[in-house]
């Protein structure tokens, strides 16, 4: 053994008891605050239920069995050969990634950062082009942003529409300037031959894809719901705006607490937050990319949703201004969510309701999954 070795041991087993030793003080100082205030993570834990039920599955979970269904049927490379000028010229990415992109401007959060690990596993793209495609392609879905915010936490159709367009204007803003100083990438004459599922086992394949990241997504927004929960009477005490800074953690979450603030102020902290897209959203992600064994810098990713929400905060304020006199005529659809509060609780059937449905499709899912495999035997 050599000198270096024997100073060396010593510091990695002790690097080894140091990591362990915080690992399980965070272990025992998470179990104490599940057990001190469980009534409030319990009720964190209720509305995070609540918001999938309501919102996030409604809006979001059609659009990520489409998207699933256009990869695995090998529609999305009719639709990438169709976007190729856009994708080769304006974001400097392969051809092949424009159905990626589209659909991460449509499909909600989960959907482009998961469509740009599979092109990386699948070797369509190169680990860079994957990476810089989450500079720009983490983006909310238009049916989240129109339905669930705008005519629902806003109370005001036209609000949310803005909100669509300066979150989509943001995400190219951030994609040109992603893509400066890259070279034009050259035409992809043919595509590589692939083996692309039949419509109908594809459309069955899409539907149990969808419902695992489905699961995922309502398991994180759950999650950092009970953490904001926890989190809110330390807020509070800094003042009631400073519940603002809690929709950091869950886009959903920070968007109906947005929406409890009158005027402007409300609006353009849903603009940032939606492209911000919320540390749950990027905590996904970057889980997908780490699934599919591809290095990722979290810190760069960070940066680039930052970019994204003062984009967006800029357009939102030029496409206000140059609409102002239809906000002087425009009627609220609905009350805002912060004065009408529906809650999950209020409708004794809707729970088990649910939990029956999701039975349903499991087990549909499972026979399926099942039905599937003994074929491919």
């Amino acid at each position: 053994m050599s000198v270096s070795d024997h100073f060396l041991k010593p510091q990695n087993h002790a690097a080894v008891s140091f990591r362990r030793l915080a690992a399980a003080g965070l272990a025992v100082g998470t179990a104490w605050l599940l057990l001190a205030d469980a009534p409030i993570i319990c009720t964190g834990i209720r509305e995070g239920m609540s918001l999938c039920v309501e919102v996030v599955i409604p809006s979001l979970f059609p659009f990520m069995v489409f998207t699933a269904f256009l990869t695995l049927s090998g529609l999305a490379d009719l639709i990438s050969r169709f976007l190729a000028p856009v994708t080769r010229n304006l974001f400097r990415l392969p051809q092949r990634s424009g159905a990626a992109v589209l659909m991460s401007m449509i499909g909600g959060f989960p959907v482009g950062g998961r469509m740009a690990a599979h092109l990386v596993r699948d070797n369509v793209i190169s680990q860079r082009d994957g990476q810089r495609m989450l500079c720009f392609c983490i983006n909310a879905g238009p049916s989240f942003i129109l339905t669930a915010v705008g005519a629902r936490m806003f109370g005001n159709r036209l609000i949310g529409g803005i909100m669509l367009c300066s979150h989509i204007l943001a995400a190219c803003t951030a994609g040109i300037l992603s893509s400066l100083g890259c070279p034009v990438p050259p035409k992809e004459l043919k595509s590589p031959k692939k083996q692309y599922l039949p419509f109908t086992q594809a459309l069955i394949q899409a539907v149990i894809d969808s419902a695992n990241g489905m699961l995922i997504l309502c398991s994180f927004i759950i999650l950092f719901s009970g953490f904001t929960a926890w989190l809110e009477p330390v807020a509070v005490r800094f003042g009631e705006n400073a519940k603002l800074v809690l929709g950091v953690l869950e886009v959903t979450k920070g968007c109906q607490q947005a929406a409890a603030f009158p005027g402007l102020l409300g609006e353009l902290t849903a603009v940032f937050l939606l492209s911000f897209s919320g540390l749950s959203v990027v905590a996904q992600v970057l889980a997908g990319f780490a699934a599919e064994n591809i290095p990722v810098r979290p810190g760069k990713v960070l940066l680039w949703r930052l970019v994204n929400g003062g984009c967006a905060i800029g357009w939102y304020l030029a496409l206000r201004a140059a609409l102002k006199q239809f906000f002087m005529t425009a009627e609220p659809v609905f009350l805002r969510i912060s004065q009408q509060q529906p809650a999950l609780a209020s409708r004794p059937m809707t729970l088990p309701l649910t939990f029956c449905l999701l039975a349903v499709c499991a087990i549909a899912l499972l026979s399926a999954e099942e039905t599937l495999s003994k074929k491919g035997k």
